[in-house]
């Protein structure tokens, strides 16, 4: 009998605050991953940094946890069905959130993770580069990350680092 890795998707970060008009190809890309692939776990993070946080102190940036603290309502209500657990973070790596997610997927017997959602360069990256590190088979999925930069080049960086330390895949080669 084969044996079948139990997996998880961490969705990360698809807030209003990220998916902006050039990001905004990742929410059906996620909607499609969503009904086609099946998860044992969903982990759904949501980022955010309050005034006063390092990352108004160090990049004068901030996002408030306000009206906007929501992942789109296309992906939240696909989850709702769905054996989820909602993460909030004020770092990078969905791994330092709140509530404690390593525990969890411990708990449930995860072994893969595959990572979707925004920004491909930053949040998306460093959960990747953490969950590798803590022993998981990890995968980005690179039609479901975006990055909400400007800069189209920034999220082709990313995704041939991803490529380059065996971390990145297609959609159709986990299916």
């Amino acid at each position: 009998m084969e044996n079948i890795k139990k997996k998880a998707l961490i969705i990360v970060d698809v807030q209003p605050a990220f998916v902006k008009e050039n990001s905004s190809f990742v929410i059906p890309a996620i909607v499609e991953l969503i009904k086609n692939v099946p998860y044992d776990l969903y982990i759904e993070s949501l980022f955010h940094a309050e005034k006063n946080s390092l990352w108004n102190k160090q990049t004068d940036w901030v996002c408030p946890k306000d009206e906007n603290f929501y992942t789109v309502p296309e992906i939240t209500e696909l989850l709702k069905d769905k054996n989820y657990v909602k993460v909030e973070k004020e770092t990078k790596s969905v791994f330092k959130g709140n509530p404690n997610i390593l525990s969890i997927l411990k708990e449930k017997g995860i072994e893969e993770i595959h990572i979707v959602g925004c920004d491909t360069d930053d949040c998306v990256l460093a959960t990747a580069y953490e969950s590798f590190d803590l022993g998981f088979f990890t995968y980005v999925i690179e039609e479901c990350t975006a990055s909400s930069s400007k800069h189209k080049e920034v999220r082709d960086c990313a995704l041939r680092i991803l490529k380059r330390v065996g971390i990145l895949k297609k959609v159709d080669q986990i299916k």
